[in-house]
């Protein structure tokens, strides 16, 4: 059965979505995964995975408005990858304006936002369904939040964002969902085995599990979303790390019951 993984911070600029699409296309090394944007208001995993306007025929913002259904959306991205040997299936949300705001106004609702998970893992037969949401406490991050089998949170080193994710650890815990402690880029000032200590303390202080620190890797940063650079760099130190992360999150998840199907 899918099991859904939430990504998701308190604030913007953390690196989340470069995560989110790092992390999937490791999994797709090997297992069949399926990538939501479910920020709505600020979509940006069509540009990591190099879509162009004319490629996205439908959004999940159409699905959420009654306008397309899920198979309408998903994008067989496995071709574009083939260095991906399980399968990449990405379903973008709208970058128009006109579609965000007619979907603020209409809202989102739980039981179509959970029907549009099971029918995407169905009908691609996925492993693992990875959701971006949109940073803060947002109606689409709760509802991302009940749904998901497992959240991680990604936070920079920063009183500010942390005070926000131990937050987020509290809001996930009344849904009683498993919360995994990602810390990226950590300053240069900082060691990073200090910084993995840190994570290490700061996830059990906030009843959470520890799953990677990020070092601030000028290569990822230069690489400015151009595309998913795990892909294009597979031995580098950065893909050996969210390799690492993938490995932990996919044995934590392997009792863990679905809720996509």
């Amino acid at each position: 059965m899918t099991k859904v993984i939430a990504v998701h911070s308190f604030k913007g600029g953390t690196g989340k979505t470069t995560l989110t699409a790092n992390l999937a296309a490791i999994l797709a090394m090997h297992h069949r995964v399926g990538v939501m944007d479910l920020d709505l208001s600020g979509p940006g995993l069509h540009v990591l995975f190099g879509l162009k306007k004319g490629e996205v025929k439908a959004t999940l913002t159409d699905i959420f408005l009654g306008d397309a259904n899920p198979a309408d959306v998903i994008i067989d991205l496995t071709p574009r990858f083939p260095k991906l040997k399980g399968g990449l299936y990405f379903c973008p949300a709208s970058n128009k304006v006109e579609d965000m705001l007619r979907l603020l106004k209409a809202g989102l609702e739980v039981t179509l936002f959970q029907d549009t998970l099971q029918k995407v893992g169905e009908q691609c037969n996925l492993d693992y369904i990875i959701v971006d949401t949109h940073p803060g406490v947002e109606n689409d991050t709760v509802l991302a939040m009940g749904c998901c089998d497992a959240l991680v949170l990604v936070s920079r080193v920063d009183q500010q964002d942390l005070f926000g994710t131990a937050v987020m650890v509290l809001l996930a815990e009344t849904f009683g969902k498993p919360t995994f402690l990602t810390l990226n880029m950590v300053p240069p000032g900082v060691r990073i085995k200090d910084a993995v200590k840190v994570g290490k303390e700061l996830a059990v202080l906030f009843r959470s599990r520890f799953l990677q620190a990020f070092d601030f890797q000028m290569d990822v940063i230069n690489n400015l979303s151009r595309s998913v650079f795990v892909i294009d760099n597979p031995d580098s130190a950065f893909a050996h790390k969210v390799n690492e992360a993938a490995e932990l999150l996919t044995k934590e998840l392997a009792e863990a019951p679905a809720t996509a199907n």
